[in-house]
């Protein structure tokens, strides 16, 4: 089954706030559709608390999580080759400046116009 790129990940902390880390080790992120509707609060099962670091690093990993995700927002990706592998993929990395996720969305889609 292919599933339809058509949302945005946002990494985040427990308390909602922009995860200032590495996208792969964020603990949730934030699925946004392009017209800034909040439709999921995802747990990362791989991400901080959950003792799996090791897999953070590995883009596929993270990829099979939000296969439904075309945009992730992040204060930090990870390595440049990792960034160009995601790119590869399909998605777009967007670093944002903000610690709120709804102003990293509108961030993103300022840069996007």
């Amino acid at each position: 089954m292919v599933t339809q790129k058509n949302l945005i990940a946002i990494a985040v902390k427990e308390n909602d706030e922009l995860w200032g880390g590495h996208f792969g080790m964020a603990p949730f992120y934030k699925l946004y559709s392009y017209n800034g509707q909040l439709i999921e609060r995802r747990e990362n099962p791989f991400g901080v608390g959950h003792g799996k670091h090791k897999h953070h690093d590995n883009p596929k990993i993270i990829l099979d999580l939000l296969n439904d995700c075309k945009v992730f927002i992040a204060k930090r990706i990870g390595k440049e080759s990792n960034k160009k592998k995601l790119e590869s993929k399909g998605v777009v990395t967007f670093i944002a400046n903000e610690t709120d996720p709804q102003l990293a969305l509108c961030e993103y889609l300022k840069f996007e116009e």
